[in-house]
C-alpha cells in the first residue's frame, strides 16, 4: 500500500489458486463450497474478493470429469490471477492539496502584512510539500 495509490498485492502462487478452486469445483456436493474455498484462501493471504464469486460461477458449471475441472480451474485461476488496478486515495491527495493550498494562502497572507520572513518561509515549505508530493505520485504510479 503507498501513500496515494493502494496496490492489492497476490502472494500466493497462481498453481495454488488453481489447486484450491479444482479442489472446490470436485467437492461440488457442499453447498458452501465457494465460501469455504475463499475462506481458506484468505488463510493463505489472497484477500480477492473476485474468488468467491469466480468459485461460485463455476460451479453453477458442474464440470463432468477430473480433467474438465482441471481446464476450468485452470482458466479460472488465469482470470484471478490478473491483478485489479490500483485504487487512487482521493482523501489522502486532497489532504495533501489542502496543505499547499494553506501554506500558499499564509505565504500571501503574510506578504501582504509586509512579513518578510514569514511568506518567505510559507512559500518554501507550500514549495517542499508540492515537491514532495508530485515526487511521491510520480514513484507510486510508476510502480502501477
Amino acid at each position: 500500500m503507498g501513500l496515494f495509490f493502494n496496490h492489492p498485492v497476490q502472494q500466493v502462487p497462481a498453481d495454488v489458486v488453481r489447486a484450491e478452486i479444482r479442489r472446490a469445483l470436485l467437492d461440488s456436493g457442499k453447498g458452501d463450497a465457494a465460501a469455504t474455498a475463499a475462506q481458506r484462501m484468505g488463510m493463505l493471504g489472497v484477500q480477492d474478493p473476485r474468488l468467491e464469486s469466480a468459485i461460485t460461477t463455476a460451479l453453477q458449471i458442474a464440470p463432468p470429469s477430473e480433467s474438465d475441472a482441471d481446464d476450468q480451474a485452470r482458466a479460472v485461476a488465469a482470470t484471478l490471477a490478473i491483478a485489479p488496478p490500483s485504487q487512487f486515495l482521493w482523501g489522502r491527495a486532497t489532504l495533501a492539496i489542502v496543505l499547499f493550498v494553506v501554506l500558499a494562502a499564509m505565504g500571501f497572507w503574510s506578504d501582504d502584512i509586509h512579513h518578510p520572513t514569514s511568506a518567505t518561509a510559507f512559500f518554501g515549505f507550500a514549495g517542499a510539500v508540492f515537491g514532495v508530493v508530485t515526487a511521491l505520485l510520480s514513484a507510486e504510479k510508476a510502480r502501477s
